[in-house]
């Protein structure tokens, strides 16, 4: 194996990282038909919406109207199975998303259930922004299957699914099917929304959850949907009803969709939507090839190797801090910006805890590129997002694991 760097690599993790993707191109052909039919299937939206050149160009001031933003609108609610969808560059973030859907739709005397599991850091101050508007929160701490805890709240006004697994605690599998349980809740609950976290899940999988009846799908263009090339923005999809709430919270009652100017960036953002199922796909093999290669090292990854994805990101339980540190050392030199920067742990907005960033990508954040993070503290469980090419995903893998053997943290080869 050539790796384009100097400085010498073990014989035996380039040998190790042969096996892995040997092993992983077994996984790339299901992979390959997801892409092709998500592909086809954002052709269709593009078409659908009636894109043209002319709808590159954009708007300033008030944005009124931009056709070009109401053509990209129409092309995600297609591509993401959406009777509406909102994507606006004000939203900054896919936790600004989440919020927005929450805050619009809760108020005080709703109930809101978390089906699986505590929520994502960041997304935490925004449920204790609703305890104290009165509104109830409950969180399944329990894994307990997500049908069977939403069978005592039948009053919830909003069911919240993570597609993603956040910074959980431990590695408990998913013991559910997302597209059963969208389905059942919306059968059983008629009355409630179903509000998804789809942060780093689209494209994973032909259909997304709107397709079997959430009401709101939420997430960042600086991950999957903008396919690496968005420079900022989120969205929000979903049934035509429940995104007028959302309008009303993210700009003014009686504005509409009409507002918000689209500021020269509608190119970068039609075509990282065109991409998208090809770099999703990539940070699929990338996400298989680490989890192979650092469960031969022997580390508990999730999810396993041959395991169902929902998301592009693989979770590795490095076990202590100077582990972790000496990762995400490895992810950077592999980085095309900044290479010679030295990750150092840090307080986030929206984080209790220190956290660890790894990455030079050419878009600030943008966690579709390769990128490492996680919380610094027990049980020390990084966070990889392998990047728009799989071998990005196997230079860092190669890099990460040489840092630790390098700092004697590989008992197995040192």
């Amino acid at each position: 194996m050539q790796l384009p760097i100097t400085g010498k690599v073990s014989s035996r993790l380039l040998e190790l990282a042969e096996e892995a993707e040997q092993k992983s191109l077994l996984f790339f052909p299901e992979l390959e038909r997801t892409r092709r039919s998500n592909f086809y299937k954002v052709i269709a939206s593009f078409q659908k919406a009636g894109v043209s050149e002319a709808c590159l160009k954009g708007s300033s001031g008030y944005g009124l109207g931009d056709f070009g933003r109401e053509a990209l609108e129409a092309a995600f609610a297609f591509a993401l199975d959406s009777q509406d969808a909102l994507v606006r560059l004000q939203i900054v973030s896919g936790t600004h998303a989440i919020a927005l859907a929450l805050l619009s739709h809760l108020h005080k005397g709703d109930k809101v259930v978390c089906l699986n599991g505590k929520p994502y850091n960041s997304l935490l101050p925004t449920f204790d922004f609703l305890r104290n508007s009165g509104v109830r929160v409950e969180i399944n701490g329990e894994n307990q299957p997500p049908l069977e805890f939403a069978q005592q709240y039948s009053d919830a006004r909003v069911f919240f699914l993570q597609r993603s697994l956040g910074y959980q605690q431990n590695f408990l599998p998913k013991p559910w099917d997302l597209r059963e349980v969208v389905i059942r809740l919306k059968q059983n609950f008629p009355g409630s929304l179903v509000i998804v976290d789809n942060c780093y899940g689209e494209f994973v999988r032909e259909k997304e959850p709107t397709a079997y009846g959430a009401d709101l799908i939420c997430g960042s263009l600086m991950k999957n949907p903008g396919g690496g090339l968005a420079l900022g923005g989120g969205y929000i999809a979903g049934k035509a009803e429940t995104l007028e709430e959302v309008l009303n919270r993210l700009f003014a009652p009686g504005l509409g969709k009409e507002l918000s100017a689209t500021e020269g960036q509608l190119r970068s953002l039609f075509q990282g939507l065109f991409f998208a199922p090809f770099t999703v796909c990539e940070a699929l093999k990338g996400a298989i090839f680490f989890s192979h290669f650092f469960q031969a090292l022997g580390f508990q990854v999730h999810p396993g190797p041959e395991e169902p994805r929902e998301d592009i990101v693989q979770a590795i339980l490095l076990g202590s801090k100077e582990k972790l540190l000496a990762f995400s050392r490895g992810i950077q030199k592999a980085s095309a910006l900044d290479f010679r920067a030295i990750p150092i742990p840090q307080r986030l907005p929206g984080y209790e805890e220190e956290i660890i960033m790894a990455g030079g990508t050419f878009v600030s954040g943008a966690s579709l590129e390769l990128s490492f993070d996680g919380p610094v503290n027990p049980p020390y469980i990084g966070y990889v997002q392998a990047g728009v090419t799989l071998d990005h995903a196997v230079l860092g893998a190669v890099l990460a694991a040489q840092e630790l053997l390098g700092w004697g943290l590989l008992p197995k080869l040192s």
